[in-house]
């Protein structure tokens, strides 16, 4: 296996940098709570549509992927931790997605009350809506080929925004997401074979 070494300066392509930006939702998924994820997750794939970096999370894909990486992953994912029954203060599961989403469903829409942008459960139907992204930095360590413990640093998809507050430029970006320890960090990213915005067989 050839290790992905996301170190600063390196000859891969880029991340796109701390900032905001216009995406669409290519694929979603309910990701069920297993022995290594306490609850469900809403996953879902974006890529950027606009600008400098758009087609990015692609791009860096696809060179992963010529390259023989075996644990080439996709970029641009966004999770969204579902409660459980009775954790959602008094709504269904549904009516609680609906609202953190509202920016998907409808950008003109406070959370909490439009009927717009209710969700019915299946992440199918946010496949090939537009969002705004924010990209936050986020550090994190790993072990290298030689058994040594590096410090690098990325971006990731750290909240999302309605495309209006992206083109207004009304969003604030987050603070740094610090994953570092003494240890190898463990993330666990959705695999990607195939990516189109046509409804394929995805392993995650």
């Amino acid at each position: 296996m050839k290790p992905i070494e996301l170190k600063k300066g390196n000859n891969a392509i880029e991340m796109p940098p701390v900032g905001h930006y216009i995406a669409e939702i290519r694929q979603a998924r309910i990701a069920e709570a297993n022995d290594r994820q306490r609850y469900d997750k809403l996953e879902m794939m974006l890529e950027i549509t606009e600008g400098e970096y758009k087609g990015r999370f692609g791009e860096i894909f696809n060179d992963q992927t010529e390259k023989g990486y075996d644990n080439a992953k996709w970029k641009g994912i966004f999770r969204l931790t579902l409660p459980t029954e009775g954790q959602e203060n008094n709504d269904s599961i549904e009516q609680w997605v609906s609202k953190q989403l509202f920016c998907v469903f409808d950008s003109n829409a406070a959370p909490g009350g439009s009927k717009e942008y209710r969700w019915d459960g299946d992440p199918k139907v946010l496949v090939g809506k537009k969002v705004g992204i924010t990209m936050r930095k986020r550090l994190y360590n790993y072990t290298n080929r030689n058994g040594e413990n590096v410090d690098a640093e990325t971006t990731e998809i750290g909240r999302l925004e309605t495309v209006e507050d992206v083109q207004k430029g009304k969003c604030k970006l987050m603070r740094d997401n610090n994953r570092r320890t003494n240890e190898s960090a463990n993330n666990s990213e959705p695999t990607f074979t195939e990516v189109s915005t046509a409804e394929v067989s995805v392993p995650w």
